[in-house]
């Protein structure tokens, strides 16, 4: 090969590298073989779905209960509070299985009215909707299961888990009387009602508004948020706010996992990527910024995040997010400790 040949070739391969480095045919990582997040410590092959309430007024609640408890007679809870009009547990389907599968309790409150004429009286067109009843729902919704499980639930291992609404609903759990919990771990927490949304819809919606800030530095739980800095309907600047105002919780902490795209399909931490096999919505297909694919960020992230808060680790939680296919670490997750 002439040396103007080799030039050519040499410049080709330059040109090419980017695409080589980062492409299409490089793939994200699976769920983890062991660690929090994988099936290491699984117990319990099958449960039994308990459902009360009525959807027509907004206290329709699930709990599950797994054939081998934890502790033997009684196991953990983790009370699961869902996102605004994410009202089934279907869409939080395996981080639910997965809980349960490791001899947990899970409570899942839908303190949202989950009709269509209840559910669009409830969005706040035309009458107003009213954050704080949603709140009060939540709270009576898990003391009536709680009340069923009896002996069964450990109460003094009882975990608060909320995604985006929520999060909100979790920051108003101690102030509406809800029942003590180790700890509470907010997914993406959207506490700002008017983010994300179009102007032109803004004008039609009247909400009344939880007010959390007053909530916030009462908390004496121990507060984990994580959040992703894909997230455009409750950025990090939510939760880093949040985070400033806990001033009574022992420990706080944020956690960002950040966006990389180095193959297909991207590690997106947008506000939907706690949700799960959304059905109906392609995979990695956004909506209003919102995908809804199990993806390595379940297994490593939020399953793996609660997993750890419920060994009892609150702060300086190590996240192993796994390698692209050809070896290339996934971006790390960012942790954010206020000053």
């Amino acid at each position: 090969m002439s040396s103007r040949s080799l030039r050519y070739l040499a410049v080709f391969l330059f040109c090419l590298s980017p695409w080589a480095q980062g492409a299409f045919w490089h793939k994200p990582p699976g769920a983890p073989a062991t660690g929090y997040g994988s099936v290491e410590r699984h117990i319990s092959a099958t449960y039994t779905e308990y459902r009360f309430g009525s959807a027509s007024v907004g206290d329709q609640t699930w709990y599950y209960v797994p054939a081998q408890l934890k502790n033997g007679d009684s196991a953990p809870v983790v009370i699961f509070v869902h996102g605004f009009a994410a009202l089934y547990p279907s869409l939080y389907r395996s981080h639910i299985d997965h809980l349960i599968a490791q001899g947990n309790i899970v409570i899942f409150p839908q303190f949202q009215k989950a009709t269509l004429a209840g559910f669009l009286g409830e969005a706040g067109l035309g009458a107003a909707a009213d954050q704080n009843i949603w709140a009060r729902r939540a709270v009576e919704s898990v003391n009536a299961a709680l009340d069923l499980l009896g002996e069964q639930a450990d109460r003094s291992e009882m975990y608060l888990y909320g995604h985006s609404l929520g999060g909100l609903i979790s920051l108003a759990w101690q102030a509406n009387g809800g029942a003590d919990v180790k700890a509470i771990v907010l997914s993406h927490p959207q506490v700002n009602s008017q983010e994300g949304i179009p102007p032109f819809v803004k004008s039609f919606l009247k909400i009344i508004e939880i007010p959390w800030r007053d909530y916030a530095p009462a908390i004496t739980a121990p507060v984990i948020i994580l959040n992703g800095n894909e997230d455009i309907i409750a950025p990090v600047s939510q939760s880093e706010e949040i985070l400033s105002l806990l001033s009574a919780a022992p420990s706080k902490v944020l956690y960002v996992a950040q966006r990389d795209c180095f193959g297909y399909p991207c590690v997106s931490p947008n506000h939907g990527a706690p949700l799960d096999a959304v059905q109906g919505l392609p995979p990695h297909l956004k909506i209003f910024g919102i995908s809804g694919e199990l993806s390595a960020l379940d297994w490593r992230f939020y399953f793996a995040g609660l997993d750890a808060v419920m060994a009892g680790e609150f702060t300086g939680l190590s996240f192993d997010l796994g390698t692209w296919s050809n070896g290339r670490p996934v971006k790390p997750v960012v942790e954010v400790v206020p000053q």
